[in-house]
């Protein structure tokens, strides 16, 4: 199954489906939309519209011919990310990506990192893809690794959605497709099933409620709010291996859509951190210090 947002979820209320796996462009529509709905009067209202140009862009690679097609030779999933990052085709969505960003009306210091990108040899940005998919980010310029990561979003969104239905293995933790960390989870109205949100792929996977995203605890398990918030979003946090994911529900906010929601939402991150958890999901425009 493959629907692109809360909203499209409604139809599986009654029904457990193990895996839902994204349209790209209606992912990426759906994201810039939300990005725009969000930025305004928000204290990070310019950094959610600059966000929501950059989804435009992945809209507009995802949509390019030239951005990706399926390796003949990639075995089932869950893919090795590193090794098939290596093959390029992804940095075809890079350069329609920086192409697109070079006409916003960024900051000046943004275009000149998108014009610097441009002059990056591909076996270098080979060595950037395979950081930033292995986690390993401290030798990673910030400001390049918005650009970096949305072409690798688009890339593997477009290899998800062409997955054939029943393939698929579990992967411990993590994406049944490429074995990336969720960036946060959705709840469905009706029965209340758990979803999460793959940070990469953005394929959907069912996990009970009250089970830890991150280590698999059912014991232990908190939910914190920040006071005032109508959205009803929540951070699920496990005392046992001390992370926390955030939860976005569609009976009170059936418009959400994870990676755009978690961005608006880093006060719940701050609130989180005071009381000393760490983030089991990871947000690709949000690499951590």
């Amino acid at each position: 199954m493959s629907p692109a947002s809360l909203a499209d979820l409604k139809g599986l209320s009654e029904e457990t489906v193990p895996l839902i796996l994204p349209v790209p462009a209606r992912i990426f529509e759906k994201r810039s939309a939300r990005l725009r709905f969000l930025a305004p009067g928000h204290p990070l209202g310019a950094y959610l519209e600059a966000m929501a140009r950059l989804a435009e862009a992945q809209l507009a690679a995802s949509q390019a011919p030239s951005s990706g097609s399926w390796p003949a030779s990639m075995s089932s999933p869950p893919f090795d990310l590193c090794e098939s990052s290596r093959r390029g085709a992804w940095q075809k969505a890079l350069d329609v990506i920086v192409s697109e960003m070079l006409l916003v009306p960024l900051p000046v210091p943004s275009h000149v990192t998108l014009s610097r990108l441009r002059e990056v040899h591909p076996a270098e940005l080979e060595d950037l893809a395979r950081s930033i998919l292995s986690g390993n980010v401290d030798g990673i310029d910030r400001a390049t690794s918005p650009f970096l990561s949305a072409a690798l979003q688009v890339y593997w969104t477009r290899l998800a959605s062409m997955v054939q239905p029943g393939v698929t293995e579990q992967s411990a933790g993590g994406c049944p497709i490429c074995a990336s960390p969720p960036v946060a989870g959705v709840v469905l109205s009706g029965r209340k099933l758990r979803y999460l949100c793959c940070s990469l792929c953005a394929t959907l996977w069912y996990v009970p409620r009250l089970t830890c995203a991150n280590c698999g605890s059912t014991a232990s398990i908190s939910y914190f709010t920040i006071d005032g918030d109508t959205n009803g979003t929540k951070a699920e946090a496990c005392s046992q291996c001390k992370t926390y994911l955030k939860l976005f529900y569609q009976e009170s906010n059936p418009e959400a859509e994870a990676f755009a929601d978690d961005l608006a939402t880093l006060a719940l991150d701050l609130l989180m951190a005071n009381q000393r958890y760490r983030r089991s999901g990871v947000n690709l425009f949000l690499l951590p210090e």
